[in-house]
């Protein structure tokens, strides 16, 4: 009986001209479009590198001088010289001797330096005062760190586009802010980037675009990359000598400088919209799965009259359904993943094998909330649908389809709402494999399309089970 049900499903499904045409055929034309629009903006913007005047503060340069400080600072030697003087000290006093030998490093110096628990204990350290008598370096070296020294000033000058070859960020000198002030007004630049610390950088644009979104990547991945080290450094306060090492570590791994592994080689901001348009052919799934669960609602249909007083459990029969659009619109989603690469040569980044599968969990997310919303009370399924369309549009709208940076400003003005936002959970996820590979932020996206799925289903099942012609 599931099987039939199933095929049945299936066979009315790949019949429905309106089904296919949203689901199948206005995507593709849609990623055509998108196509012809897109393609050569990114590629053009490639032929020359994006100015910037990058202005640091003080206070970034004395946090990194006092990192490298601690990182270089012997600690080993420093409790071999206090054991030896405390050893020393104790015989002279034993034998009643006067003891005038001078202490390696001071107690106050001492205490300070064993406070010191994490990355926010070492970069508020101040420096006078500090036994530079036990750093492997020379104190002048540490003196002499200047703008260039910085990580994300490395990162940027390693930075290339995809030919390897051409600089992707090219640095303007100016001699004060009112002058980087008045070149990004004219537009001779992309932007101001300023950096206060090794996690705090800040970047100023005049208006959007292509050059904007690249820069806004950069930043956000390098301070990513930046905080994985800063947490790294804080759960292993024994090992703060390494931070210099762990930090460097962390920022040549970012995936704008050299993509690794499975980790994302599609820099292309534009590719956002790809993402958002295989969110919407999923949620579109919502409308084929509304039409279908609709039908069986004896309030609805004739057809809904019969499965409501037929000898059949509703619930099984409706989960029947679910399943067979589950499985049409992967098939869906699978068909225009497949034309969008290997027909358009759309790079979504990252593994294909999770790229599809991401896509095949996000079809099962969209036919769940059609189903939810199929029987959300008594109203018509004309009003369902309205519901339905103001959920995919609006949703599609706020995760970036429309603006690619409406998802971003979500973000920044209410977290949650991306959370619960099944198109924005779903571009999530394709950027996460893009830009960072499979890792906690995917996982994490998935997680959140699971939990929605398995929510909206829940509430359809009950909503289900306590509707019935009786009570029509």
């Amino acid at each position: 009986m599931f099987g039939r049900i199933i095929l049945t499903q299936l066979k009315f499904s790949f019949r429905s001209r309106k089904y296919i045409f949203w689901t199948l055929a206005f995507p593709i034309a849609l990623g055509t479009l998108f196509y012809f629009a897109f393609n050569s903006i990114y590629s053009n913007n490639q032929n020359s590198p994006i100015p910037v005047v990058i202005e640091v503060t003080e206070d970034a340069l004395n946090e990194y001088r006092v990192m490298e400080a601690f990182s270089h600072l012997d600690t080993d030697k420093i409790s071999e010289d206090m054991k030896e003087y405390n050893e020393s000290k104790a015989v002279a006093e034993a034998m009643g001797q006067d003891f005038t030998e001078e202490e390696p490093i001071s107690e106050e110096t001492l205490e300070h330096i064993e406070d010191i628990q994490s990355f926010e204990d070492m970069r508020d350290y101040n420096l006078d005062g500090f036994p530079y008598e036990y750093v492997t370096v020379d104190k002048s070296e540490i003196d002499a760190i200047e703008k260039q020294d910085l990580p994300f000033m490395e990162i940027i000058s390693d930075l290339t586009f995809d030919d390897n070859k051409t600089k992707m960020i090219k640095e303007v000198e100016v001699s004060h802010h009112e002058e980087a002030l008045q070149l990004l007004k004219d537009g001779d630049i992309a932007g101001i980037i300023t950096i206060s610390g090794l996690n705090d950088i800040s970047l100023e644009v005049n208006g959007g675009g292509v050059k904007h979104s690249i820069l806004s990547s950069i930043i956000a991945t390098y301070r990513l990359q930046v905080q994985k080290a800063i947490d790294t450094i804080n759960d292993a306060p024994d090992e703060l000598g390494s931070a210099d090492t762990v930090m460097d570590e962390s920022t040549k791994s970012i995936d704008f400088v050299e993509a690794k592994g499975m980790a994302g080689n599609n820099k292309d901001p534009f590719v956002s919209y790809f993402y958002n348009l295989i969110a919407m052919i999923s949620i579109m799934g919502s409308f084929g799965s509304l039409s279908s669960i609709a039908s069986n609602c004896a309030n609805q249909t004739t057809t809904g009259i019969r499965i409501d007083t037929a000898p059949i459990n509703k619930v099984f029969y409706e989960l029947a359904q679910v399943v067979a659009l589950i499985l049409a619109q992967g098939a869906i989603s699978f068909i225009t993943l497949t034309y969008l690469i290997l027909i358009l040569g759309i790079r979504f980044g990252g593994n294909l094998g999770l790229i599809y599968f991401t896509a095949f969990l996000a079809s099962v997310m969209g036919v769940i909330l059609g189903y939810m919303v199929s029987h959300l009370g008594k109203m018509s399924a004309d009003k369902k649908e309205t519901i339905l369309m103001a959920l995919t549009l609006g949703g599609g709208f706020l995760s970036g389809l429309m603006i690619g940076d409406m998802k971003i400003i979500i973000e920044e003005k209410f977290p949650l709402f991306n959370r619960i936002n099944p198109s924005a959970v779903i571009t999530d996820a394709f950027y996460a494999i893009n830009i960072f590979g499979p890792g906690p932020r995917y996982y994490r996206s998935l997680m959140y399309m699971l939990i929605l799925s398995a929510v909206m289903l829940v509430i359809g099942i009950i909503l289900s089970r306590r509707t019935s012609y009786k009570s029509l």
